[in-house]
């Protein structure tokens, strides 16, 4: 909810009862004095606005043209927008609606400076910087008092309003961990005061907004609408950039969370997931994280290494409950099994499957080598290294120097719906047209959990090698960089 256009309070004369005779009058540009003093105000009128009125004398002799008012900066207020009028002339006048501050001032004539001072904008008052000229001198004067073309409609001044939402944008309040959040209502000497409205986003994208927002010490509330339909029972806490620790969010699918927060985001506590299991332990993106305890919603519970692993979980587990002893339970892609032979069992299908898929690489590899022109000592293989990956882009080759040294080579294969991933270091020797490399053990695991199911060895050799500078061939096979 963005402020708009606010009517300002008139101030009648017996209660400020100047007139232009008791105005403060400069003659000659003056250097800036200190900011005044915060006005002491009731608390009744402290969050409104007060103004800026620039007049011309209407009188049309003497100087009557060319007059400038530039505002540069407010003392304390966060948001302000510098501006500077266009030139004005006799009988002319610009408000502009400011939040209560003192105010930079500078007036000038055809470029002239001819003052330059702090101004302070009281709540519900207008400050009228007059630029009174005769035949023979020019005065600036500086005033608070009821607005004349209020009390009297038909003067003889042309004036023109300007809203706060040109003269002031949103102040930052917070950016952090993609997080962003803007403050716009009122301000009162550099302090939020009244009730405002306070956007945030994460990311650049909206995630919240916060309506009648109060900003009181070090929390911040209001009727707070999150994007995803989230509801927070705790308030934001700006000194510590967090929601309040122990504050529980609810989710519209069900899913809910008290405990600690990253800014807005779960961090470690008791995750209430949609199905009725709760996960203890460390969370991420709404999801267990980390080392912690998943307790089923039929009862019963299992210690997790690794929560990101749920609900797919592979392997040997510490289980329990309130009837049953902790002991060692077995899982695979998250289905429970009944013991650890079943376990191996299914974890040898996968193994047997991944070296069939592996085997027919090879074969595909091998019948789609052809005859390569010999390699020049200046685009030789002799030249290669770096990271280099194949067309697929499932495996990776690394050869960390020139000529010979040590290399690794990493693929991933599918078996049924798992993925797997192979590994093996070597060293090596290229000659401009080949290479001949040393193969240490190899590794074969699940990709999701790391486990590894087999390890092998690879029969050393030398191969054809070519290299371009950027295409490096062996046997047949095609790496880029």
């Amino acid at each position: 909810m963005k402020p708009g256009v606010t009517m300002i309070r008139t101030v009648t004369i017996g209660i400020l009862g100047i007139s232009l005779s008791a105005c403060q009058t400069v003659n000659t540009p003056p250097a800036p004095s200190p900011a005044p003093s915060q006005t002491s105000l009731a608390p009744a009128s402290v969050s409104d606005p007060g103004s800026i009125a620039f007049r011309i004398n209407p009188s049309g002799n003497g100087a009557y043209y060319g007059w400038q008012m530039q505002v540069v900066k407010a003392s304390r207020n966060k948001g302000f927008k510098p501006f500077t009028t266009e030139q004005l002339s006799a009988g002319q006048m610009k408000e502009y609606t400011l939040w209560p501050d003192s105010y930079l001032v500078r007036v000038s004539r055809l470029g002239e400076l001819k003052s330059e001072s702090w101004v302070d904008v009281l709540p519900g008052e207008v400050t009228v910087v007059y630029a009174d000229y005769g035949l023979f001198s020019e005065d600036v004067k500086i005033s608070r008092e009821p607005d004349p073309t209020r009390i009297a409609p038909n003067i003889d001044t042309t004036v023109w309003r300007i809203p706060i939402t040109t003269t002031y944008g949103p102040e930052v309040m917070f950016a952090h961990d993609g997080y962003r959040a803007e403050y716009t209502g009122p301000q009162n000497n550099g302090n939020p005061v009244g009730t405002g409205t306070v956007e945030i986003t994460r990311n650049e994208q909206p995630f919240a907004e916060i309506d009648n927002a109060d900003i009181t010490g070090d929390k911040i509330t209001g009727d707070i609408e999150y994007a995803d339909g989230r509801e927070v029972d705790g308030e934001y806490l700006s000194d510590s950039r967090q929601i309040e620790p122990g504050s529980t969010t609810k989710w519209p699918d069900g899913t809910s969370f008290t405990g600690t927060y990253r800014v807005f985001d779960p961090r470690e506590g008791e995750l209430r997931m949609a199905d009725g299991n709760v996960w203890q332990g460390p969370v991420r993106e709404r999801k267990p994280a980390g080392q912690g305890r998943l307790t089923w919603w039929e009862g019963g519970w299992m210690e997790l290494p690794e929560g990101s692993a749920f609900p797919s979980q592979t392997g040997q587990f510490v289980c329990g409950g309130e009837t049953v002893a902790a002991g060692d339970c077995y899982y695979y892609g998250g289905k429970k099994l009944s013991g650890p032979d079943e376990l191996a069992t299914l974890m040898e299908r996968d193994r047997q499957l991944a070296a069939k898929a592996a085997a027919e690489e090879a074969a595909r590899k091998a019948a789609s080598e052809t005859t390569q022109p010999p390699a020049t000592a200046q685009s030789g293989c002799r030249n290669a290294s770096g990271t280099f990956r194949d067309n697929t882009g499932n495996s990776t080759l690394k050869l960390d120097s020139p000529g010979q040294g040590n290399g690794n080579f990493v693929s991933y294969t599918y078996g049924s719906a798992q993925k797997f991933r192979f590994e093996i270091g070597f060293t090596y020797v290229t000659t401009p047209d080949s290479i001949s490399v040393t193969y240490g053990n190899g590794t074969y695991s699940d990709a999701a959990t790391g486990q590894v199911l087999q390890r092998m060895s690879a029969p050393s050799g030398t191969v054809s090698c070519r290299f371009d500078g950027n295409l490096l061939v062996m046997d047949g096979v095609e790496y880029r960089q």
